[in-house]
């Protein structure tokens, strides 16, 4: 894959996701904006914006679950032109029977999860689901036809509405001090996600055809599609699901605290989404075509173009800067700082963990299921030793420990099945010495 025929791909997947990192900042106004609201109330403020992540938290959770097992054959099966009005079909049919069951068992046992796990609060949770999950539906479906089809610019428009909108109306909140509760900032992300569905639908509005003809089966769609959806209803426990342990061991306002580090962490995440949003179609199309040899260097090049400057910003966010952007935007959360410095580790493992997409193309979703897993069993006993030990500062060592663990098996699994030497990693290293050797050439 030629990086240069795809490079108007590339430009628009790149600013789609910078979209994400500038609204991870617009959150530390609201943040910011409680804290006001509440007259400087600490306690108050992390608790409203705590009990806000885990509302978004779990309807992310749950989407990412119907989106493994009902959206994902989208892009996997959608190649054959023929079949797509039946996958279509099939896809909304299997995501909203998991939407609508996963609303009504959170909210049947919405007083069960309160008491037994110790989560003040969580029947509010639990009644704000269903609107949510509703609200992401057509996004989430139109937004993996756009993937299928490669339609980078259309989703950079959808997603641009969406950041915009709930940005004006964050601006307007605050000059009008009216973000002070848990409704005023669940309404903002309500709006938002409602005016991006509304988009999505609107410019998919001609792919979207459903039809129950075609050689597509239930059983065949749900074989690989039941596996990846537990897969990845593991593979993001320890990175979603991490915000109810501390709700368990330690209130619901720390909470409050340690998402702000999660969404500046989250500049790393969107940066490795962007390289899937690519990876992923490009290794179904290579795999399925039999072409061995353009998947090892599309793998190699994903691997080692992404791994330097990884640790490069690693390094240079240890070292202060973290501290310094966190002491800038959110003065009033130093706390913020200790979990930053710990997530940011995690990040060194990301570039193995896209072997995951390239294991999801080539159809083997059940190993993906066995490495979750395994995975998630080092991240929870990692998370419940530091509950039990009391400490907070290091409950980020969950999502690191899943991290590099899930990293290890995908890149062991990738190895051995496309035959990958280890030297091949250091191909950027290789590249940038041969352009660095042929300008110093050029100068003679």
């Amino acid at each position: 894959m030629k990086l240069s025929e795809h490079l108007g791909k590339i430009t628009w997947s790149l600013a789609d996701k910078l979209l994400y990192v500038g609204y991870g900042f617009v959150q530390f106004m609201q943040i910011n904006a409680l804290h006001s609201g509440n007259m400087g109330d600490h306690d108050l403020a992390t608790t409203t914006y705590g009990m806000f992540t885990l509302i978004v938290t779990l309807n992310t959770w749950v989407t990412m679950i119907a989106d493994g097992s009902a959206l994902a054959g989208i892009i996997q099966f959608g190649v054959h032109k023929e079949d797509r009005k039946r996958v279509n079909m099939l896809a909304v049919m299997i995501y909203g029977a998991i939407v609508a069951f996963a609303g009504l068992l959170f909210y049947g046992l919405a007083g069960v999860i309160e008491h037994s796990l110790h989560i003040d609060g969580f029947p509010v949770v639990a009644a704000w689901l269903p609107i949510y999950l509703i609200l992401t539906m057509p996004r989430m479906i139109c937004l993996k036809i756009l993937l299928r089809d490669m339609g980078m610019r259309q989703i950079f428009i959808a997603d641009a509405v969406w950041f915009g909108v709930r940005t004006l109306m964050t601006v307007m909140a605050m000059n009008a001090n009216s973000l002070v509760r848990l409704e005023d900032i669940l309404m903002i992300d309500l709006v938002g996600m409602g005016a991006c569905s509304l988009v999505m639908l609107i410019l998919t509005w001609r792919q979207l055809e459903f039809s129950w003809s075609g050689s597509m089966s239930l059983g065949k769609y749900l074989k690989y599609g039941v596996p990846l959806s537990l897969a990845g209803a593991l593979s993001t426990a320890p990175r979603m699901l991490d915000v109810y342990v501390i709700a368990m061991f330690f209130g619901v306002g720390v909470v409050g605290i340690y998402n702000p580090a999660k969404n500046l962490y989250r500049i790393f995440e969107q940066a490795y989404d962007a390289v899937v949003t690519l990876l992923y179609p490009a290794a179904v199309r290579m795999f399925s075509q039999n072409r061995m040899s353009d998947l090892q260097i599309l793998i190699t090049k994903a691997i080692s173009f992404t791994l330097l400057p990884t640790l490069v910003a690693v390094v240079v966010l240890e070292l202060g800067l973290g501290e310094f952007l966190i002491d800038m935007l959110l003065p009033q959360y130093h706390e913020v700082v200790g979990h930053f410095n710990v997530l940011t580790i995690a990040a060194l493992a990301m570039p193995f963990g896209l072997m995951a997409g390239v294991i999801q193309a080539m159809g083997r979703s059940t190993p993906l299921l066995v490495y979750s897993a395994v995975s998630v069993v080092a991240s929870m006993a990692v998370l419940f030793i530091v509950g039990y030990s009391g400490n907070p500062d290091w409950i980020g060592l969950g999502l690191v420990t899943f991290t590099v663990v899930s990293g290890a098996l995908y890149m062991n699994h990738v190895r051995k099945e496309i035959h990958i030497p280890l030297k091949a990693l250091t191909r950027a290293l290789d590249d940038v010495r041969v352009s660095l050797s042929g300008r110093m050439k050029g100068k003679q």
